[in-house]
């Protein structure tokens, strides 16, 4: 559980917010009621959601690398209701009241990191709304999903495609769904300012932690790191894609998804004629492209799904560029000040996985494509479980932790996502 990631590439956020230590490595003998492994979002929230439920004293939160490192640092900053998952599928699969329950508690979860961006005067930029921009000319589905939208309490809004191609000034996208409740924000700084306000509740929280192994010893958890180990009576894995899983049905039922970013030098008065509108914005491909708006005058433009990483800097911005150009001819030549990659643990379900996995043990994870929802909204469902007996995260029980097979599932699943790229190209064409 050790092994470390490669080194990463800097990230604009990482530009901004600069380097920064949260805690010490752990050394010597903890004990711990609550030891949470992973300091991305889901462990954070969860943390901070036991912490203010006067656990904070009692709460162990330990960190192979540094606090977001992996996705959660590294993300295109976008927060909105739902899961990766399709709403309509969700429906298909559990019905409209349980689907109904999911889709509240995702909502939840927007509204919670507004309470904690206030709470803590967190400074990560937030900004109001966010638009789904339709690759295809298919108003009347889109309308169909803001009707069912607006059935599960949503205040969603059609835009038509006279409005959509004023804010953003691109004859590639139609229609569009918007979300007032929804915003973005720099998720670095975010995930950083949660790290900050759990630690002044009380919890113990360590950098540079890696966990070597868990151990169920005389009814508590041993957790073995390089210098030093924890006693606590629960354990909460919250894991991210890099390195080895600390538990074999999360190594069975995980994939690192990958997806690429750039931001681009400052050009306000460009994209001033652009891009007008101040929200964050992403499209209904499979394989969705997203973009924003920041506060210095650049754009952050991301996208390309693949299970295969690549770390050349030259070769992510070849491909984060096409998919510009195709939207954005005249933004095409802007230079790019920072391109990275970023990999989200998805399970083949592609919905959260919340449960226990053993007396004392559990876990959340399955995070990927709507990360900075669900992961509060984990939190919340782990802390009240714990603490209250709340039992609302068996709403996620029929998902449960499906395997995917290995190098198997990784080359079935590159199989499916190259199947919706030609999907999505073909009906570009028809529709």
């Amino acid at each position: 559980m050790d092994a470390h990631p490669p080194p990463d590439p800097p990230t604009w956020y990482h530009h901004r917010g600069g380097a920064v230590t949260l805690g010490p490595p752990l050394e010597g003998l903890h004990h711990a009621r609550f030891a949470v492994v992973g300091g991305g979002l889901a462990g954070l929230s969860t943390a901070l959601s036991l912490a203010e439920r006067g656990a904070g004293a009692e709460t162990v939160l330990l960190e192979a690398v540094r606090v977001g490192h992996g996705a959660s640092g590294r993300n295109g900053g976008m927060i909105s209701a739902g899961f990766t998952r399709g709403l309509d599928r969700l429906v298909a699969r559990l019905g409209r009241d349980r689907a109904r329950t999911l889709f509240a508690l995702s909502r939840e979860g927007v509204a919670l990191v507004r309470r904690r961006i206030r709470a803590h005067a967190i400074a990560c930029d937030p900004v109001d709304g966010v638009a789904e921009l339709s690759w295809f000319d298919d108003a009347r589905d889109l309308r169909a999903y803001v009707d069912l939208l607006r059935d599960f309490g949503h205040p969603a809004e059609f835009w038509p495609r006279e409005r959509v191609r004023e804010l953003w000034r691109s004859p590639r996208y139609f229609d569009a769904v918007f979300d007032p409740e929804g915003f973005h924000m720099d998720p670095l700084a975010y995930a950083r300012g949660c790290a900050r306000a759990a630690a002044a509740a009380g919890v113990r929280l360590f950098e540079a932690s890696p966990v070597r192994r868990l151990v169920r010893e005389a009814g508590r958890w041993r957790l073995e790191l390089p210098r030093g180990r924890v006693y606590a009576d629960t354990v909460i894995l919250a894991p991210g894609a890099h390195g080895p899983l600390p538990h074999p049905a999360l190594a069975r039922a995980t994939l690192g998804v990958v997806s690429y970013v750039a931001v681009t030098v400052p050009a306000a008065d460009r994209l001033a004629r652009t891009v007008v509108a101040p929200h964050a914005a992403f499209d209904d491909r499979m394989a969705t492209g997203y973009f924003r708006p920041l506060p210095d005058g650049r754009l952050l433009w991301g996208g390309h799904v693949t299970l295969f990483e690549r770390r050349d800097r030259r070769r992510i911005a070849r491909l984060v560029r096409r998919d510009l150009a195709r939207v954005f001819p005249d933004l095409a030549d802007l230079p790019f000040d920072f391109v990275w990659a970023g990999a989200m643990p998805f399970c083949r379900h592609k919905m959260p996985v919340v449960r226990p996995l053993d007396d004392g043990l559990w876990v959340a994870t399955g995070f990927g494509g709507h990360g900075l929802n669900t992961t509060a909204m984990a939190g919340e469902l782990v802390a009240a479980a714990l603490r209250d007996g709340d039992d609302r995260f068996r709403a996620l029980d029929p998902f449960g932790l499906p395997p995917v097979l290995d190098g198997l599932g990784r080359l079935a699943a590159q199989l499916h996502y190259w199947a919706f790229r030609l999907h999505d190209a073909v009906r570009g064409l028809f529709v």
